[in-house]
C-alpha cells in the first residue's frame, strides 16, 4: 500500500481551525479503525496528534495530524486515504 504524505506549511495557532488543546489521558495518534496510520512531525520527529478525517480542495479524503510547538506554531500533515 502506497502512503501519500502531504506536509503543510507551518501556521500560527490563531489561524488554525482547531484551537482547542486536549488534556486527556490518551490522545489519539491515529484513527481508531486503522491503528497503523500515524504521522511524525517533520520538525521535532514526535508522533503527531490525530485530528480526524478531512477533505482537500481537490476532493480527496485525508487523515489530518497536527503538532503544536511553543509558543504558537502548528505543524500539520495529511495522509491521503486510499480508496
Amino acid at each position: 500500500m502506497d502512503t501519500s504524505y502531504i506536509y503543510h506549511r507551518t501556521r500560527r495557532l490563531d489561524t488554525c481551525h482547531t484551537k482547542v488543546f486536549e488534556y486527556e489521558r490518551e490522545i489519539l495518534v491515529g484513527p481508531m479503525d486503522q491503528p497503523g496510520v500515524t504521522a511524525r512531525c517533520p520538525d521535532c520527529d514526535c508522533v503527531m496528534m490525530y485530528r480526524g478525517v478531512g477533505r482537500l480542495r481537490n476532493g480527496k479524503l485525508v487523515h489530518y495530524f497536527e503538532c503544536v510547538h511553543p509558543p504558537r506554531d502548528v505543524h500539520s500533515v495529511s495522509i491521503v486515504i486510499s480508496e
